[in-house]
């Protein structure tokens, strides 16, 4: 390894301004793919549609699922005769448009059962209202000052195609002539998926020029007594904009978990050029050359920073074992990351060093100095105390973390749409409006495939299934399947042998029925229900489908939950099954990794820092109040990661140091020295790029942005404080071995 830094070295010590040359001609290259860079449905981030699970989802959304915006009227009379005829002239401007199936609001009902016109009296329109059933008048009057209008899109047709309705629709709302104290909100899915999109695009750059605002300041802070200071922010803009260029080649998409990785890569990808950086001007102020500080540098560091750089890789590569996309890409995005900032680092500082002919300042009495060099001697102290009770800190930090890992199964999951969105986003506000007067517009429907659904059997079990669960249920406020509709269309009653069915089904208008049946082979029942958290709509969906699996269900056919209620509880669960999976995962995987790459007994020394790093973090998360939700479910794995990074640069330091030293004290102190406050600001930089997160406007991401916060912090303290307590008890141990050796010899 030693021989190819070496080459590296060589390289670009004697073209330099052709190996910028090239990263520069990489840079613009990259920015000509970035329009191929997309983003991922909410239901794509959430669900991994190659599984069962995933391609029922689609066929039920395909086959059942029709678009549909809502137009929530809000006015002080809700059937004004004034209001009514604007609403229809609305309406009609509203069909008009394409795509749009057709329009439903109290408008069309109180003139379909007046004979074809409006009631114009008061009286009139209050005895119809009285012949309509109260189920049906909730959904187009909710209140004394709510209505509801649907606007229906054309089954079969694509999200990405309806979405295209909404400016049209938003135009023909905002422009309807309206009685004075009336106005209309447009929502729905899909108009609170669009705004969703649009406010994950802003989130995505705030975090990201907050994440730079954040970490220029801290490194200005911390390491302007190095000269030119400002080169790990130039070099972390390559890795960035080369990470996005990879992404668009790659087709990885954009979801929430990439873009709560955005501000990780930052802090992990400047971490590395600020490695670079401190070992380049140490090697300077030692007296070598540039070339020869170059060849030092990319020997020592390049190995060091490329073995902690891969064991952060296994904390992302635990993460593949989750069902859940978005996490998938999170850590897909991350390894890309930090790939990218790690070769930008490797090549273009010494580059950068090169044709700058890098010298270190001259600043013996500056601030920066000053404040730099009590950190060392206070990083001796602290070394030369943490020798003397090595074993007692150990101890009281394994405690702890063994006191966490403990209590971490009990720290709740948080998988509710409103943590997933912006609280204000007006979308949602309007949506909440909505649920609060007529309840929850998502569905919970049951999918039914097999053979001869419209056999008289099939038909007779999803009535009797249908009403014994709205009865069972108080959750549960209506039903609608192609049983009701039987009902509808044959005076109350489902027929009562197959031919008379079959005549039955002849008269339902087809767009009615293949709301509910499609041909012989798939069908759906579907729940309306009250407003319910995600832990009471996941204990529905188990009660039912267990009511299901005890009914006497027709042998030609299968029943599954599926649709939005189904995906948002069973995320949950994916959540708690694969949490502690993948930090399992990413203990073994960084513990074969290290034995793999070292073949000593110091390789296993990272080991009890980043169990207690892991362990601190829960008992954090229980202090402060913190659940999980579907990204930092990933906490422990990657906090593995970014832990076995600090501790394997403190560790390949004191190796190093070890070859010159008479003792093992000696070699952890001048290994701490040397690199703890490079370390520190590595750190304390990533800190500030990780606690941009925190400026999110998705709680999900703000939450995981300090529980990222307080994983850094801790990894600082187990680098400086637990790693040299290890050493220290592991080289005690090796004395002591060592002397009963001799003795037996």
């Amino acid at each position: 390894m030693s021989s190819l830094y070496g080459a590296i070295s060589r390289l670009v010590n004697k073209n330099p301004r052709l190996v910028l040359g090239i990263m520069t001609l990489l840079l613009i290259a990259g920015l000509f793919t970035l329009p191929g860079l997309s983003f991922q449905s909410t239901s794509d981030q959430y669900l991994d549609k190659s599984t069962p699970d995933g391609i029922r989802y689609d066929q039920y959304n395909d086959q059942f699922v029709s678009d549909t915006f809502i137009l929530l009227i809000q006015t002080s009379d809700t059937t004004d005769y004034e209001l009514m005829q604007s609403l229809l002239v609305l309406e009609e401007e509203i069909n008009r448009l394409d795509y749009v199936y057709e329009t439903v609001s109290i408008a069309d009902v109180l003139k379909e059962l007046n004979g074809g016109v409006l009631p114009e009296s008061k009286a009139d329109t209050d005895y119809i209202l009285s012949q309509i059933p109260e189920s049906d008048k909730t959904l187009l009057i909710p209140d004394s000052q709510t209505a509801l209008a649907y606007v229906k899109i054309g089954q079969g047709i694509s999200t990405d195609t309806s979405v295209l309705i909404l400016p049209k629709l938003e135009v023909l709302a905002y422009e309807a002539d309206l009685p004075p104290g009336v106005s209309i909100e447009i929502t729905g899915n899909t108009p609170y998926n669009d705004e969703l999109q649009k406010d994950m695009v802003i989130s995505g750059v705030v975090l990201i020029g907050g994440a730079f605002i954040l970490m220029t300041i801290v490194l200005f802070l911390l390491f302007s007594n190095m000269q030119y200071w400002y080169l790990p922010l130039i070099l972390l803009t390559f890795g960035l904009m080369y990470t996005f260029a990879v992404m668009s080649i790659l087709g990885v998409e954009i979801n929430n978990g990439a873009i709560a990785s955005f501000p990780i890569l930052l802090g992990l990808g400047i971490d590395y050029a600020v490695q670079f950086h401190a070992r380049f001007d140490e090697e300077r102020r030692l007296g070598n050359s540039v070339p020869k500080s170059s060849d030092n540098t990319l020997k020592n560091t390049g190995p060091a920073v490329l073995l902690a750089m891969l064991a952060t890789t296994m904390g992302f590569i635990a993460m593949f074992i989750s069902p859940v996309p978005m996490i998938e890409t999170f850590a897909v995005v991350s390894i890309i990351g930090v790939a990218c900032c790690y070769l930008t680092s490797l090549f273009g500082f010494p580059a950068l060093a090169a044709i700058l002919n890098y010298n270190p300042k001259d600043n013996v009495q500056s601030k920066s100095v000053i404040i730099m060099n009590r950190y060392n001697s206070f990083l001796e102290k602290v070394v030369e105390k943490v020798s003397l009770l090595a074993v007692p800190i150990i101890v009281v930090a394994v405690v702890i973390a063994y006191a966490g890992i403990y209590t971490d199964p009990s720290i709740p999951i948080d998988t509710d749409t409103k943590s997933m969105a912006p609280p204000d986003l007006p979308a949602q506000l309007t949506l909440d409006k909505v649920q609060d007067v007529s309840g929850s517009v998502t569905p919970f429907p049951l999918y039914i495939r097999g053979d001869s659904l419209k056999s008289l059997d099939a038909v007779l079990w999803i009535d009797s299934f249908g009403t014994y669960s709205d009865e069972r249920h108080d959750e549960i406020v209506g039903v609608s399947s192609v049983a009701t509709l039987l009902r509808k269309y044959n005076n109350g009653e489902i027929p009562s042998n197959q031919a008379s069915l079959n005549e039955v089904m002849k008269n339902i208008p087809a767009d009615d029925f293949n709301q509910y049946i499609k041909g012989e082979s798939e069908a759906v029942i579907s729940y309306t229900t009250t407003i319910l958290t995600i832990n009471q709509q996941n204990e529905l969906k188990k009660e039912v489908v267990a009511d299901a699996s005890w009914s006497e269900i027709p042998p030609h056919i299968s029943v599954y939950p599926t649709g939005d209620f189904d995906l948002y509880t069973n995320l949950m669960d994916q959540i708690a099954e694969s949490k502690d999976k993948m930090t399992l995962l990413g203990f073994i995987l960084i513990f074969l990794f290290l034995a793999f790459a070292y073949r000593k007994k110091e390789a296993l020394t990272p080991i009890v820092p980043i169990i207690c790093v892991v362990g601190w973090n829960a008992v954090a998360m229980v202090l402060i109040g913190l659940h999980y939700n579907p990204i930092s479910a990933c906490l422990g794995s990657m906090t593995i990661g970014v832990a076995s990074e600090y501790t394997i640069l403190v560790m390949e330091r004191y190796i190093e140091e070890k070859k010159t030293s008479k003792r093992d004290i000696d070699a952890i102190k001048k290994s701490v020295k040397k690199i703890g406050s490079a370390v520190t600001v590595s750190g304390l930089v990533t800190a500030s790029g990780f606690s941009a997160l925190m400026l999110s406007v998705f709680p999900i991401v703000s939450s995981f942005g300090l529980s990222t916060v307080i994983a850094v912090i801790f990894s600082l303290v187990g680098a400086i404080v637990i790693m040299p307590a290890v050493l220290t008890v592991m080289g005690s141990a090796e004395g002591i071995f060592g002397r009963k050796k001799q003795k037996a010899v």
